[in-house]
Formats: structure tokens, sequence, C-alpha cells
């Protein structure tokens, strides 16, 4: 199809239409990349940041059990080993809701990995608690002592090390959700800039070719009128397009070519009433 038959009004309706087009899809990448950030975004804020408030809760729930116990040692009055038995119940109760928590929310392959050896070192340590507190509770002192020191203290550490593990392992996926988020940041803005001048340079080729398609025909038809206008009726005019201004230069040839005919009939009229007046004068000459 010859977009130069189309009429004025739907030429007009196309580049308008383009135009559009290109904004709604500029508005669609737009939204699709603002959507992006806001997802990374979301996980820092909704899912990184919580769990690693959540290791660093569970670490301080670790070690206000590792105080307790060593208060517990130091202290022999009753009372006061009740208050560090109370404390560590509830640091477990803690611990116990912030692991399930983690159970959870946890998707990552090494955290669900670091959570399980967690749980497993979790459970030695109450182990070890209430063997240590059924010692000092005995009044085993010395053999409490030597429990801590040998047996307690390489699981508390092996626990604090993985919690430490955890959260840091929550901090670099922190860190690589936000180094996403500014990339994708960047290339919106590369994009934008890009479909931006995409949609001017194409907005400014549209406008250019339907204003010529315009005028280019009606200059060609004004010069054709002004021709005629002059009484030249020799002008050859092509019409090489359908459309409205197309059909005002057949309008044009028409009238031209009806016009040179009728100058035509009128001349040979006007020879023929010579000949015939030569004639009667002639023959009144005669006469």
């Amino acid at each position: 199809m010859n977009l130069a038959n189309l009429n004025i009004g739907k030429r007009l309706g196309l580049g308008f239409a383009v135009i559009c087009a290109m904004l709604v899809f500029i508005i669609v990448m737009s939204t699709t990349m603002l959507s992006r950030i806001n997802a990374g975004t979301n996980e820092i804020v909704n899912n990184r940041m919580p769990r690693i408030e959540m290791t660093g809760k569970l670490l301080g729930a670790v070690d206000s059990i590792a105080i307790a116990l060593r208060n517990a040692m130091l202290n022999e009055e009753a009372s006061d080993r009740a208050k560090q038995a109370e404390t560590i119940a509830a640091a477990r109760k803690d611990i116990d809701a912030i692991m399930a928590e983690l159970d959870k929310t946890l998707q990552n392959p090494k955290a669900r990995e670091l959570l399980e050896r967690m749980k497993q070192e979790t459970v030695h340590y109450v182990q070890g608690q209430e063997q240590l507190l059924k010692l000092v509770n005995d009044g085993l002192d010395e053999e409490a002592r030597q429990y801590l020191a040998e047996q307690l203290r390489p699981v508390l550490a092996a626990l604090k090390k993985d919690i430490n593990e955890q959260a840091a392992l929550q901090k670099a996926i922190a860190v690589e959700k936000a180094e996403e988020a500014q990339h994708t940041y960047d290339n919106t803005v590369r994009l934008m800039w890009a479909l931006g001048a995409s949609a001017l340079g194409l907005a400014a080729a549209t406008a250019w070719w339907i204003t010529r398609s315009i005028t280019v025909p009606v200059q060609r038809a004004l010069e054709v009128a002004n021709t005629v206008a002059a009484g030249d009726l020799t002008s050859r005019i092509e019409v090489t397009t359908r459309d409205e201004v197309g059909q005002l230069l057949q309008a044009l040839k028409t009238m031209n070519e009806n016009l040179a005919r009728t100058v035509g009939t009128v001349r040979t009229g006007t020879d023929t009433i010579t000949v015939a007046a030569s004639e009667v004068a002639a023959g009144s000459q005669d006469l």
C-alpha cells in the first residue's frame, strides 16, 4: 500500500498513532524497570534487613545464655542461680522463635545449610547448658569450670561462628541486591534517554514526511492554478497520488484540458466566422 495515497486525515492519524505508540512503549518500559528497582528495594528492606536483625538478636540471645551460665558459676546464692536459669530459659525461647522464623523465610541454599548447622549446634549447646547447670547445682565447681572450658566453649564458638556467617551472608546478599538495583537504575536512565531520543527522531521524521507529502502537491497545484490564471493552458499536469491533493490536481488537470478544448473550439468557430464573413464581403463586392 502506497502511504501517499492515504487521505490527509488518515495520514495525520497514522503519524500521531506512531508517536502515541512510542510514548506507550516508553511508559511500559519505564514501569517495568521501576518495578525491578522496587523489587530490589523490597528485597533489601523487607527480607534482608529483618534477617540481619534476627541474626543479631540470635547472637545476643546466645551471649545472654553464656553470661547467665558464668554468673551462675560465680554466685552460689540459690535465688541468683534461679534468676540466671530464668534468663537462660527466656533466651532459649527467643532462639527457638528466631530459628523458626528463619526457617520459614530463608531460601538461599547456603543460608539453609548454615541454618541447619545452627539448629544442630543449638541442640548441642542446650544439652551442654543442662549438664553445666547440673554440675553447678551439685556444687561441683571445679568440674563445672573444666566442663565449660573443654566441652561447652567449643560448641558455643561453633554456634557463634555459624551465626556470624549467616549474618555476613545476609549482608552480602543485601549488598548484591543493592548493586542490582543501582545497575537497573543506571540502565533505566540510559534506556529512557535512548528511547526519548528515538521518539524525538521518529516524531521529527513523521512530521517531516507528513508535511512534505501535503505541501509539495499543494505547491504544485498552486503553480498550476497560477499558470491557468495567467492564460497558459499548455502546462503538463501529472497526478501521482489519490489523496485529496491528488484529487485536486486531477480536477485542475481536467479543468485545464476542458479549457483547452473550449478555447480550441472557440478559435475554430472564430476562424469559420472569419472565412464566412470574407465570403459575404466578397459576394457583396461582386453584387
